[in-house]
């Protein structure tokens, strides 16, 4: 808890759109809450660290990063925590949905690999949507990956509703997943932000008239 509100405090002052924001330290903070809020990342992390170099082994610093290189690492740390957050979201849906419905959790998981691919797509378009939004720096990266899954949602409905179309077990499970992927990443915001990333679509009672 310590740790993240620190990391709370340092995303308000530094992020890009704030009078006092860094775009190069943002994208630090970023990394760094990444191997932080996790213990297995964390761990693998220490294992990386040496010995301190000395002052006198220092290599000395001749330029600092670019600008637009900065912005560049922050997009795509926020790209990686994304794509993270929908892999994480669909792992846990896949296994609460094949116990629910009694059958092996790969019928799930592959269906959740096609869906997962998408959520570093657009990052810096998803982000901007986010801020929009009204999400907060601490939020970004779950909020443009609740934007990717709607985004994925929307064509997916459009042909599951062709009429050419029958709606057979394939696409009840891809529904039911998206369904509960969206409910486990909407947990982490405010039920203010979600309505406006545009809620959950629903697409199982979309299709079916039914929720489970």
């Amino acid at each position: 808890m310590i740790v993240q509100r620190a990391y709370r405090r340092k995303a308000l002052r530094h992020h890009p759109d704030h009078q006092t924001g860094n775009s190069e330290t943002m994208s630090d903070l970023n990394n760094a809450w990444f191997v932080l809020s996790d213990a297995t990342r964390r761990a693998a992390y220490d294992k990386t660290l040496g010995p301190q170099p000395s002052r006198h082994d220092a290599p000395i610093k001749t330029s600092r990063t670019r600008p637009s290189n900065r912005k560049a690492a922050w997009f795509e740390a926020l790209k990686l925590q994304a794509t993270r957050l929908g892999h994480e979201a669909a792992l846990s849906a896949s296994q609460a949905l094949a116990v629910r419905h009694r059958v092996r959790r790969l019928e799930y998981e592959l269906i959740a690999e096609q869906i997962v691919e998408s959520f570093g797509d657009r990052i810096e378009d998803r982000v901007r949507l986010a801020l929009n939004a009204g999400a907060a720096p601490l939020d970004l990266a779950l909020a443009a990956t609740l934007i990717g899954l709607h985004e994925y949602c929307v064509p997916f409905l459009q042909a599951s509703t062709d009429s050419d179309i029958d709606i057979d077990r394939a696409i009840i499970r891809k529904a039911q997943l998206l369904d509960r992927m969206w409910d486990n990443l909407a947990h982490g915001v405010s039920r203010e932000l979600e309505t406006a990333l545009g809620g959950n679509p629903r697409t199982l009672r979309s299709l079916t008239g039914r929720r489970v």
